[in-house]
């Protein structure tokens, strides 16, 4: 039996504390880079110094976030987290030097050095937390350890700009704190209460390439675990793209200077910290992947509304604002799901192969601007508005592939409020068939509320033209309308033993077809042999005064769908 521990708020909130001066020191030292270069070589070369920045600071998060998630499943990840920090204190001690002389090489170096003490820390810190907090907790705590980092990268913003502007460039005394903060981080990161290592035996491979690649093949056998790890990792493409882009954004349409475009990211900031409180909020004690789905979309709109409006500064701070909250919402449920969902002895790995993708995309995302600015000649705004035509289509796929999770959080979330469900009597359980007849898909997506691990299985002519969509769409499962033989159909539904051993609720939804008896038939007896109990629905709707009443029958089983 698995056993969690009581939630360790002390150290939760010195762990906290720990991320957000690492987090507000990884911002200060790279802001304080591209201010000194733009500064020693002229605003003209701003977006190949942002490009470069990002690129270099992307670079150590590839090559060592392997590496740091095995040494997480092996040693104590609050000894890693104490030693990082000390690497942090001697890399900003070398970085004073680089800025005191304004090297270009010595100030990327130590941002190089920076982003790798940075990828040994993060599969640790947060591979601990669910040793430090409850299962039920895991959410909530990602909510705010999200939010105190967006806050570290406000404040972070903030401060980078205005010693910036108050000294007069003093680009100095902005490194001699980033020593001070390092210094209290490593502080506080010793208040931790040490975790006893998960002793793994697994190596450090130098080819960290195929390493990933078996993190992710093995991941891939815990349902939906590699979708919210592409979904992590898409978060901090868009997310690097933005910070990246706002700056030649501001510059360009708004006539802004390179500290004034600092300032700006500062409402996305502010955004995602408010919106990652919201997500631990909404999710209470489950992970909701669902939510990541639905903000998705709204995400994809406010580029757009970026692109639209580039001439108005009031609205492209109340959009990054709201860029920033729905963006916060989107991220906490996929973080939350990872963790929770990865086996003990492979967290460290599976969070680092997840660091590794994530990365991935913060280099993409420099890789894009400069091919959208330099290569393409394009103003910033365009850029925004390609971000949000890929978001959509990128939103789609994953709204698919987990539409067991998103389906069910629609109509609980959504359609409930609308359409009040009552149960009056007791409901199925996954050893039943549900077989539905209607002309329309709301019956089949309303049952998701009665039945949250459910999977249409469609018998439907017009949908085999398309066998894509039973890759696509995960709650969907498409089979032959009418089979050559009983043998081949019987073939096919070998799998549902699968499914019933994953507690998944089979629904057999025939789509405008109400009258053919004997392909109903063929399948019930096939379910039948497959020992799943066969629940017939029929579906009435009738008009009493304001409300319409959806009535199901489940043979002795009857569900009222109340909509206003």
């Amino acid at each position: 039996m698995r056993w969690f521990p009581k939630t360790d708020y002390r150290s939760f909130y010195l762990l906290n504390a720990t991320q957000f001066l690492g987090a507000l020191n990884d911002n200060v030292y790279k802001l304080l880079v591209i201010y000194l270069l733009i500064n020693v070589e002229g605003p003209a070369a701003a977006g190949t110094i942002l490009s470069m920045a990002g690129a270099i600071f992307v670079i150590p998060f590839l090559l060592f976030s392997s590496g740091a998630g095995v040494l997480a499943d092996r040693i104590s990840k609050r000894t890693i987290i104490v030693y990082t920090k000390i690497m942090e204190v001697l890399i900003m001690l070398f970085g004073l030097a680089a800025v005191f002389f304004e090297s270009a090489i010595g100030s990327y170096t130590a941002l190089f050095f920076m982003a790798t003490q940075s990828a040994l820390f993060g599969p640790s810190k947060y591979g601990i937390i669910p040793e430090l907090v409850e299962p039920k907790m895991v959410s909530k705590a990602n909510g705010s350890m999200t939010s105190f980092t967006y806050l570290a990268i406000i404040l972070g913003t903030f401060l980078a700009s205005f010693i910036t502007d108050i000294t007069n460039k003093n680009f100095v005394l902005v490194a001699i704190f980033c020593i001070f903060i390092a210094i209290v981080g490593l502080l506080t990161s010793m208040g931790i209460r040490k975790t006893a290592p998960q002793n793994s035996t697994k190596k450090i491979n130098p080819f960290f390439l195929y390493e990933i690649y078996q993190t992710l093949k093995f991941s891939w056998k815990v349902p939906h675990l590699v979708p919210a790890i592409f979904g992590s990792s898409f978060f901090l493409f868009i997310g690097a793209f933005t910070q990246l882009n706002i700056i030649p954004f501001a510059m360009q349409s708004l006539h802004l200077s390179e500290v004034g475009g600092g300032y700006l990211f500062l409402a996305t900031a502010v955004g995602i910290a408010i919106g990652a409180v919201l997500a631990g909020q909404l999710s209470k004690d489950r992970v909701e992947p669902g939510l990541s789905c639905i903000t998705g979309f709204f995400i994809s709109i406010f580029f757009i509304i970026l692109y639209l409006f580039s001439w108005s500064l009031t609205i492209t701070i109340i959009t990054l604002a709201l860029l920033g909250i729905f963006g916060g919402a989107y991220l906490i449920p996929f973080d939350s799901f990872i963790q929770v969902n990865s086996p003990d002895e492979k967290r460290g790995q599976i969070i680092a192969a997840s660091n590794f993708l994530s990365f991935t995309g913060v280099l993409m995302a420099s890789f894009f601007l400069f091919f959208i600015s330099e290569e393409l000649g394009l103003k910033a705004a365009s850029g925004f508005a390609f971000m949000g035509v890929l978001t959509f289509i990128v939103n789609i796929f994953m709204s698919g592939r987990l539409s067991a999770l998103f389906l069910p959080f629609f109509t609980q979330k959504i359609l409930k409020r609308f359409r009040k469900l009552i149960l009056t009597t007791a409901v199925p359980d996954y050893k039943n068939v549900i077989v539905l007849q209607s002309n329309s898909w709301w019956d089949a997506i309303l049952l998701f509320t009665c039945f949250p691990k459910m999977k249409i299985v469609l018998p439907n002519h017009p949908f085999q033209a398309f066998p894509w969509v039973n890759g696509l769409i995960d709650s969907v499962w498409i089979v032959p309308p009418a089979p050559d033989s009983r043998q081949e159909l019987e073939k096919i539904f070998e799998t549902a033993k699968e499914l019933q051993e994953q507690k998944t609720t089979l629904c057999l939804f025939f789509h405008k077809q109400t009258d053919n008896r004997h392909v109903i038939e063929t399948y019930r007896s096939i379910f039948t042999k497959l020992r799943y109990h066969v629940l017939f629905a029929h579906g009435k709707k009738e008009k009493v005064a304001k409300r319409f009443i959806f009535r199901y029958h489940l043979k002795k089983i009857t569900m009222s769908f109340t909509a206003e």
